[in-house]
């Protein structure tokens, strides 16, 4: 009997031992979580930035040279953040040289111009950009530009095209544009040192571009986005000299310098959710990868969302095997179980044999011990069946919400194509339908939102719905974040206003809440919710 009871002991103690993995890198991504949680605020002060430079532009004593500059620093603000943008600011600026007939000028503008379109992969647009520019005239400073942009467009079409079997013209040529870089910068310029470190990558000289590249960072603030470029080729170099976690290491700091910096042209986060291979991150590579693809549609350049797109099979696959696993540590575990139940169902068996020997009212307690035993049995049968019911009506409402996301984010972006196409009143007309039809699917799947919601606010406070309005903005705003569309930058660009507004919305929402303001807009996404 004592040996029966340790075996139980034993199974008990095997069932209950469960290895937890903790991530060797736990500390930085929690410091690449608190930086996205942080997102809007960095977003906030981009914009701000943008905003105070283009408030000099309203200046009536600006001469045009004045104005060729602050389209410049415009430029530099936009061009890793808003793709249209930082090329509607070059085109100012090729107007401006235009009018003032300063070729010189002109030609900076179109050199930047060509360069901007290679790092957005818009390699037919940059290749036309380079034609334009009569090479002879350069000056030391816009020689040096041309010699990077030419080297970094034959670089990036030629991996562009890898794989295609069609040679890219004058591929051959970037070691030689590379070493004029070399030949005419300063050896304690930037551009200089990281020249010299493409040139040992390209010869396979991995120790040293590893060494020469971790002095260079040493060297460089980082909150630059120079700071953001070399990490992330640190993290290449680890890549492929098999530094897994240094990999990663130095793939978090890129990401997080990208954040701080509001840079929506980046390539780490996406590069972190693709190389986590544990099954317990596969549900941080989705996030990971969800918030890189909203970068790139804000960003707008083409090439970026093709090449997330293209990382999107490896993360279902991880998906697929991590559900695998689960299922195979399920059965596990069910058999355990089983095992258990037998002895348990064993001991149960002595035990009555025993009481059965005694006095006959000992065998009456035991009966009616039986008896409570079938009816715990049954309750917590039922008790399982209505959790199992609860966590369905769960799954499904959040399909729902994932599908009315889904189809709200593609309207938009049809509605976007069709602003270039028709007339104002027309795309108004277009506007409000799209509007009224994601209230009607919205209150659909939550009929009781609007009360709900103003039950959650001061009285005085509380959203006053015109006559014939179903939702107005500051709903709309909270029925996207009930979605989990959470970004403000996202829900600006679906909704057409600016960030800024998005932000104060939420801000003024929030402060008339009724208690727990720092945790409403969680709050808000339990609005519906049965369990």
């Amino acid at each position: 009997m004592k040996r029966l009871f340790f075996y139980i002991f034993l199974l008990f103690s095997l069932a209950g031992c469960q290895v937890k993995n903790v991530h060797p890198l736990a500390e930085d991504f929690r410091r690449l979580e608190e930086t996205l949680g942080s997102i809007d605020e960095y977003v906030l002060a981009k914009e701000g930035r943008i905003s105070a430079i283009e408030e000099t532009l309203r200046d009536k004593d600006l001469t045009l040279q004045q104005k060729y500059g602050i389209y410049g620093r415009l430029y530099e603000e936009y061009a890793p953040y808003q793709f249209d943008k930082a090329r509607d600011m070059l085109l100012m600026q090729e107007s401006i040289a235009d009018s003032l007939s300063d070729q010189v000028l002109r030609t900076t503008a179109s050199l930047n111009k060509a360069f901007l379109y290679t790092t957005a992969g818009m390699f037919l647009e940059a290749s036309k950009a380079f034609e334009t520019l009569d090479t002879l005239s350069f000056d030391y400073h816009q020689k040096i530009i041309w010699y990077n942009a030419v080297q970094r467009f034959l670089t990036d079409y030629q991996e562009y095209m890898q794989g295609s079997g069609v040679a890219v013209p004058g591929a051959e040529k970037i070691q030689s544009y590379r070493n004029l870089i070399l030949e005419n910068t300063p050896e304690d310029s930037y551009l200089h040192r990281h020249m010299a470190i493409l040139r040992l990558i390209r010869d396979n000289r991995w120790d040293e571009a590893y060494r020469a590249n971790a002095q260079l960072i040493e060297s460089l603030n980082n909150k630059s986005r120079d700071y953001a470029v070399q990490t992330y080729w640190q993290g290449f170099i680890c890549y492929n000299t098999d530094r897994e976690e240094e990999m990663l290491r130095w793939w978090i700091e890129s990401a997080i310098c990208d954040l701080q910096g509001a840079i929506k042209d980046n390539a780490a986060l996406c590069s972190i959710a693709v190389n986590l291979d544990l099954p317990e991150e596969t549900e941080r590579a989705f996030r990971y990868i969800r918030i890189s693809l909203d970068d790139a549609v804000f960003y707008n350049a083409k090439l970026r969302k093709v090449q997330i797109a293209s990382t999107m099979p490896l993360i279902e696959k991880a998906y697929i095997d991590a559900k695998e696993q689960q299922a195979k540590e399920r059965s596990h575990y069910l058999f355990v179980t089983m095992v258990i139940a037998f002895f348990l169902l064993l001991v149960a068996m002595v035990a009555l044999n025993l009481h059965y020997t005694g006095k006959s009212k000992a065998r009456t307690i035991e009966t009616k011990n039986a008896q409570l035993a079938q009816s715990n049995a049954s309750i917590a049968e039922a008790q399982e069946t209505l959790r199992k019911t609860n966590l369905e009506l769960v799954e499904a409402n959040a399909a729902k919400e994932e599908y009315l996301g889904l189809y709200l984010s593609m309207c938009s972006g049809y509605l976007d194509k069709l602003k270039k196409t028709l007339p104002r009143d027309q795309y108004e007309a277009e506007l409000k339908n799209f509007y009224k039809t994601f209230d009607t699917s919205f209150l659909q799947l939550y009929p009781s939102f609007v009360e709900d919601f103003n039950a959650l606010l001061q009285e005085d406070c509380r959203v006053a719905l015109k006559e014939g309005e179903l939702l107005n903005t500051e709903l709309r705003i909270f029925a996207l974040i009930k979605l989990g569309i959470t970004q403000s930058s996202h829900i600006a660009s679906l909704l057409r206003y600016s960030v800024n507004t998005i932000y104060n919305y939420r801000a003024q929402v929030k402060n008339s809440a009724l208690s727990d303001r720092e945790n409403f807009e969680e709050t808000v996404k339990k609005i519906g919710s049965k369990c």
